[in-house]
């Protein structure tokens, strides 16, 4: 029972091992932990924790649609590849335990109730201890301890990076369409895919008096992404302390427990660009909204207690005893530089809000 949900759940995350520095084993292990107790307590818990990774996620993926303010020309193209990287702010770093409403199956100790989520520092937060519990027919209640630990220490960073290639094409109309797409790949346990379109049109040509301005550029954009990853290398048993059956005992029983996260990602911007020889300068405003979804899918063993005498414990079955979603929304004001020598190009951009966004890239094409 103490292999590590959470472990799986972050290597669900990234596509491209986005999370060099997790928590230790031990904190991993605590956190398969908090099933033992309550499927609601654990749901809880564990997207207290993950939430900010979930947005960070989101808003990573809103990054890099473009590297100006104009439209390429009817079959003009090219091919970028780039990097963003999400900061997350600093109540994203922290979570606090009592505000949770957790049930009484979970018993915080200590003075503080402040815990790190994944991107606060590197320390064990307070101590938790995890109650299973019932009621004989007098309703009398019987409660006994599964489990004591500290809740998770961070990971001590508070940057996501995440890497991504895209297609952009001219249209008609000072109009561009921008693909993204990533087949799904399966490596060892891990699976994964990604796919978003974008779409860019310029609005210089319908404003007569900047129509004429040369070297200027202003275009509205609007684009989504959807990534689908999972792991299916989970093995959660029953402790032999929980008394579970032959069946529940016997190889394969437990098979098919994974983990599986969509993130879906739209965004919107009004940007403006100006060039110079060969140097273009944009900005504009952007508008960015998330939602990453997390499932745990297969059957878990969690430990509980008969109503009946001797009232002793016993292994429960439950199906998908995880299922969070963390989404967030934001506007933001961008601003970036691109160099464009011949078919090559070198871009960078950021985005001050909430969650702010650092872009770099190279790109490749006849744009």
């Amino acid at each position: 029972m103490r292999k590590s949900l959470l472990k799986k759940v972050l290597w669900a995350l990234p596509v491209v091992g986005l999370f060099l520095a997790l928590p230790s084993a031990q904190a991993q292990d605590e956190v398969g932990d908090f099933i033992r107790a309550n499927q609601s307590d654990a749901n809880k818990l564990i997207k207290a924790y993950a939430d900010p990774v979930g947005k960070a996620l989101g808003h990573s993926l809103n990054g890099g649609w473009f590297n100006s303010g104009k439209a390429m020309g009817l079959g003009r193209f090219d091919i970028r590849i780039f990097g963003t990287a999400t900061f997350a702010p600093d109540e994203a770093k922290t979570f606090d335990l009592a505000t949770l409403g957790l049930s009484d199956q979970v018993v915080v100790s200590g003075k503080s109730t402040t815990a790190p989520t994944f991107f606060g520092r590197d320390e064990d937060g307070p101590e938790l201890t995890i109650y299973a519990k019932t009621r004989t027919p007098a309703g009398v209640e019987i409660k006994q301890e599964v489990a004591s630990f500290n809740s998770p220490p961070g990971s001590g960073i508070d940057i996501l990076p995440f890497p991504i290639a895209q297609l952009s094409v001219g249209l008609i109309k000072d109009t561009e369409i921008a693909v993204r797409f990533v087949p799904n790949t399966k490596f060892d346990d891990f699976e994964a895919g990604l796919w978003g379109v974008g779409l860019k049109h310029g609005i210089k040509q319908w404003i007569p008096v900047l129509s004429k301005v040369p070297g200027f550029d202003i275009t509205v954009f609007g684009g989504y992404t959807n990534l689908k990853s999972a792991y299916r290398g989970i093995e959660v048993t029953p402790e032999a302390a929980d008394n579970p059956s032959a069946a529940q005992s016997a190889p394969g029983y437990y098979d098919g427990q994974g983990i599986e996260l969509t993130t879906k990602a739209w965004t919107a911007s009004l940007v403006a660009s100006k060039t110079l020889s060969v140097i273009t300068g944009y900005a504009g405003v952007k508008y960015s909204n998330v939602q990453t979804d997390l499932t745990a899918v297969g059957r878990y063993p969690v430990p509980s207690i008969r109503s009946t005498p001797p009232y002793q414990r016993y292994v429960e079955d439950i199906t998908e005893p995880i299922d969070v979603s963390m989404k967030d929304s934001q506007f933001g004001l961008n601003a970036g530089l691109r160099l464009k020598l011949a078919f090559f190009s070198i871009y960078g951009e950021y985005t001050f809000a909430k969650y702010s966004t650092a872009m770099a890239g190279i790109g490749f094409g006849w744009n």
